[in-house]
């Protein structure tokens, strides 16, 4: 999914299955925000997105990363969504374009997170799984109690 946003600033977003692609252009940007080019973030590390639509004053679709607020050195660093540069500013034309892209970095978001969970809660299990494997042959008799507790101290990190 691509938006291309002219004004007030040239920006192109673009959000794939790795994550989002902010690529900002032309002298405004340079002025506002202090740098050109593009900004990657993957899904993994947006925290959440805010989306304000787009009315008189226009509307700010703004990522906030887990690692917090990704400031600039621009002229524009005093106003919110001038100061972040994973904020982006936008007329009343491109309200549901830009709608349309928080709904699907949420979804993308969300899918990520899980993922991240999924695996971790994977090894916990595997070592969870282990340990009563150990139990087992501890009650069979087939391991002395001192082999079981060196066993149970690894798995569990003590």
């Amino acid at each position: 999914m691509e938006v291309d946003i002219k004004i007030p600033e040239h920006v192109i977003v673009t959000a794939d299955d790795e994550g989002v692609t902010i690529n900002r252009k032309g002298l405004r940007n340079m002025a506002n925000r202090g740098n050109l080019g593009e900004t990657k973030i993957p899904y993994w590390a947006i925290a959440s997105v805010n989306y304000r639509k787009s009315t008189v004053f226009g509307g700010k679709f703004e990522l906030n990363t887990i690692s917090g607020p990704q400031k600039n050195g621009g002229l524009g660093m005093g106003f919110s969504a001038y100061g972040n540069n994973t904020a982006i500013v936008f007329r009343n034309g491109k309200n549901e374009e830009m709608a349309a892209l928080k709904d699907f970095v949420e979804k993308k978001m969300k899918e990520a997170h899980e993922a991240q969970h999924s695996s971790t809660v994977v090894q916990q299990t595997s070592d969870a799984d282990e340990l009563a494997k150990f139990k087992k042959l501890f009650d069979d008799g087939t391991i002395t109690q001192e082999e079981f507790d060196a066993k149970k101290k690894q798995l569990l990190g003590l």
